[in-house]
């Protein structure tokens, strides 16, 4: 399932969240294969947050899409993407490059 976390609708997905409550609901319930996300959302809250919030509970999935456009923005959220094992050649499509094994 692709899910897409944005206030805005450029990303083609099944899902679509515009706050971290959905967001959270949404990552919570379902297995995801594609998650987009932008920075900035409706509400408290912002996609560098879920980003933190799912890395930690371990829901994040091995493919993400950064669709923010502000530079800046999207640094934080590379940040916080490589702080899990992500890796990026165009600095848009991450893929989970590190796998924790648990041991």
């Amino acid at each position: 399932m692709r899910v897409a976390i944005t206030r805005r609708g450029n990303y083609h997905a099944d899902i679509y969240c515009a706050d971290t409550h959905s967001a959270k609901r949404v990552l919570k319930e379902n297995s995801i294969s594609v998650l987009a996300i932008d920075f900035y959302l409706n509400g408290r809250g912002d996609g560098k947050s879920i980003l933190e919030w799912a890395r930690t509970k371990a829901l994040l999935p091995q493919f993400v899409v950064i669709t923010e456009t502000d530079r800046s923005k999207r640094a934080l959220l590379t940040t916080e993407l490589s702080k899990d094992g992500y890796a990026s050649r165009d600095g848009t499509n991450f893929i989970k490059t590190k796998c924790d094994t648990g041991f």
